[in-house]
């Protein structure tokens, strides 16, 4: 979930980004930066921590980042830190993505079945979806075995359940009521 603070540090970022024109590249830069701060949540506590100096952390930003990211990311991680907001990296990552996304005309929607999609029923579903959306889908598949068979689609905060365990718990409640 993003909150207040995610939502200004990712939009400002996202319109120095579209008027320096590297979108893309700060896109990518985030989503790898997210992906640190996902997988070594001591750095988002190294780089929060009231016993360390912010001089520390800014050197320690400057030798590990500076040159191997824009200055436009390096100066997004100096300022989060200097504000004691580096552990929001990964949030605002997300939302920046979102914005990314909106502006590249993308959705990315994730897709729920019983089994295993194949080939060719990914493809059509894909096509479907975008010929519904007017979008370029990007999948997330999941299985699930428990829905037993159809689909769950969810897109943002839409869901649509052509699960066979949904239409059997309405069966089902339908069935309570008219015997209740």
């Amino acid at each position: 979930m993003t909150g207040r603070a995610e939502i200004v540090y990712s939009e400002a970022v996202f319109e120095l980004a579209r008027e320096q024109d590297c979108a893309d590249e700060i896109k990518n830069e985030l989503d790898a930066l997210a992906e640190i701060f996902d997988s070594a949540p001591e750095l988002g506590k190294f780089l929060s921590a009231p016993t360390v100096t912010l001089s520390e952390k800014l050197s320690f930003i400057e030798k590990n980042f500076k040159g191997k990211i824009s200055e436009t990311t390096y100066n997004l991680l100096c300022v989060v830190t200097e504000k004691g907001r580096a552990q929001l990296v990964p949030s605002i990552a997300e939302d920046y993505k979102n914005r990314w996304y909106d502006m590249k005309n993308i959705a990315e929607v994730k897709v729920t079945t019983g089994i295993p999609l194949s080939d060719s029923l990914r493809a059509k579903l894909k096509t479907k979806l975008e010929t519904v959306m007017k979008k370029t889908v990007i999948l997330t598949e999941n299985v699930d075995p428990s829905i037993m068979g159809g689909v769950v689609i969810n897109y943002g905060n839409t869901m649509t359940d052509g699960s066979v365990r949904s239409k059997l718990e309405a069966l089902q409640k339908q069935i309570k009521g008219v015997i209740a």
